[in-house]
């Protein structure tokens, strides 16, 4: 299953009521519709400046004493939630390599039939033989978070990374591709002041890796971080020098462009939109070391089904499709900026 093309094809459905409806069908079919966001461990190996792991005021805990998933967890999580999951997303928040069991999570996510798995990593500590276990166990996508792409933008951004084991696993990925043709590669990029014009070697560094998404983010102000500059001047000054021409070759070589065009690059879509609120709050789970985001959910002993008939998920699903979502007021939601998807 290709969730990118899914997801394509629910944002070209007009009708809010016929995707509530899909919704409603999906969930009394017990059908695959949520997408499960998965922090195996609560720290990071990196203190990258545009994310909160950088706030100086903040103390980050190490390994050793940062909260993650034990066994008895990791099963219940499976249990719980996999067999429901389109869509399994390990690392969000912080670094998932970090934790060495995470082939055993990739494993669990197949053996119940999730159709597509992937990490979101910085790749620090994604070595050949890791790489090769996680891809043995089921893994479908590796997103990499990079900053940067020559030598001193890529280590000032991302402090505690060295750039050399970054080309280095730019190189596993090519190999790993010919070997596991399934697997896909993601790049994340958020763009400020200070990275946006290494984009002009972005071909160079890859130097023959496909990748297959490729998402340009501009820098947004999401917490407190090491990192100050959020204006987007430089970025709209060289979209049509830089973006244009990856936009292109993305078109080419059939790599699926997210990056919002020139003309929506500072407007930001209201954080209030209940539709949007109401689907987000449906299809995501993000689930960490003692807990999932949702309201009310009793940890290790609620399942899936049983907390959704305590909560009439069902009739509140279908009254939505006679009635549109009110806005959720109150709810905090991140800033979501207008993409243009290719």
């Amino acid at each position: 299953m290709n969730v990118y093309k899914l997801l394509k094809i629910f944002t070209r459905i007009r009708s809010k009521r016929v995707k509530l409806l899909g919704l409603w069908s999906m969930h009394t079919m017990r059908r695959r519709y949520i997408g499960v966001f998965l922090d195996p461990v609560m720290a990071c190996n990196l203190q990258c400046r545009m994310c909160y792991m950088s706030d100086p005021a903040r103390k980050q805990p190490g390994f050793s004493a940062a909260p993650k998933m034990d066994a008895a967890e990791l099963d219940y999580v499976a249990r719980t939630f996999f067999r429901h999951a389109v869509k399994l997303q390990i690392g969000c928040a912080t670094e998932p390599t970090l934790w060495r069991r995470l082939p055993e999570i990739v494993a669990k996510g197949k053996e119940m039939g999730v159709p597509h798995i992937s990490i979101t990593t910085n790749g620090q500590l994604l070595t050949t033989d890791f790489l090769t276990e996680l891809l043995e166990a089921g893994l479908d996508e590796v997103t990499l978070s990079v900053h940067g792409l020559d030598k001193p933008t890529y280590e000032d951004m991302m402090r505690g990374a060295r750039f050399e084991r970054f080309r280095a696993l730019l190189a596993d990925l090519r190999e790993a591709k010919r070997s596991y043709p399934h697997l896909q590669v993601r790049i994340n990029y958020v763009m400020n002041a200070d990275n946006t014009l290494a984009l002009e070697h972005l071909y160079d560094v890859l130097d023959g890796l496909h990748v297959d998404v490729l998402q340009l983010r501009p820098v947004q102000k999401l917490g407190e971080t090491s990192y100050h500059n959020f204006s987007l001047d430089l970025i709209e000054e060289n979209y049509d020098r830089l973006i244009l021409p990856i936009r292109e070759r993305c078109q080419r070589e059939g790599t699926l462009l997210i990056c919002p065009t020139k003309e929506n690059l500072h407007e930001v879509a209201t954080a209030d939109d209940p539709f949007v609120d109401y689907v987000e709050r449906l299809t995501y789970y993000y689930v960490s070391p003692g807990g999932c985001n949702k309201e009310g959910f009793r940890w290790l002993s609620d399942d899936f089904a049983g907390y959704h008939r305590r909560q009439h998920t069902g009739r509140s699903l279908l009254r939505s499709v006679l009635r549109l979502p009110a806005s959720a007021s109150g709810r905090h939601s991140s800033k979501k900026l207008n993409y243009k998807v290719d």
